[in-house]
């Protein structure tokens, strides 16, 4: 599992960063199946375009760090046992066999729809987390716009959009209510969980990808 290092992280150098790997930066990938001699310089557009793209999910993972950091600083939350922070009721994206994204079984088009399906799904769960933080702000931010970047660069990628579940947004709104009429102490569980579910959904993409 990767590891990413906060003590350098600042919001003005994030930001700096995301500007390198948004949407306009990822060349179109190559169709398959072609001649190799006449694929040869798009061949190499799509390995810059899959390295921008890591390049993408790593700044994310970098900012999710940065507020994870602020979390554990001010809370023993990072501490608390999974028995604990079982007690919630959130039903966060998460890698499964069947969604074709582990090396047993690993199917690329499956892949791909699972991965931008569940950016999507992790959408209104960033959207809580735009007020969860103080010194933080511009870093949550920061991954909310990050993310609605990647899952632009990842559709132009995939060859069946159709396939891709789309959240219904009566059904965000209401649980996005939900979440911020939570106590304290549930609204500190929930922004950890949600922090944690999504760096591990990120390191899992990141890998299949």
């Amino acid at each position: 599992m990767n590891s990413f290092s906060t003590s350098a992280f600042r919001p003005v150098a994030f930001s700096l960063g995301l500007l390198l790997v948004m949407p306009a930066a990822f060349p179109a990938p190559v169709p398959l199946g072609e001649d190799s001699k006449e694929v040869a310089a798009p061949n190499r557009q799509l390995l810059t375009s899959t390295e921008q793209i890591d390049k993408h999910i790593r700044y994310i993972l970098e900012g999710i760090s940065a507020l994870r950091k602020e979390i554990c600083d001010k809370s023993n939350m990072c501490e608390s046992s999974k028995e604990a922070l079982a007690e919630n009721n959130l039903n966060l994206p998460k890698m499964a066999e069947k969604d074709g994204c582990f090396q047993s079984g690993f199917n690329e088009e499956t892949c791909l729809v699972k991965i931008i399906t569940g950016l999507l799904e992790f959408e209104v769960y960033l959207e809580y987390l735009q007020n969860r933080f103080e010194s933080s702000k511009e870093q949550a931010g920061a991954v909310q716009m990050s993310t609605k970047g990647l899952i632009q660069s990842l559709q132009k990628k995939a060859k069946n959009l159709s396939a891709i579940a789309t959240p219904d947004p009566a059904t965000n709104a209401s649980l996005l209510m939900k979440l911020q009429a939570q106590d304290q102490w549930l609204q500190g569980v929930t922004t950890h969980l949600i922090l944690r579910s999504f760096k591990e959904f990120l390191q899992s993409s990141l890998r299949a990808l």
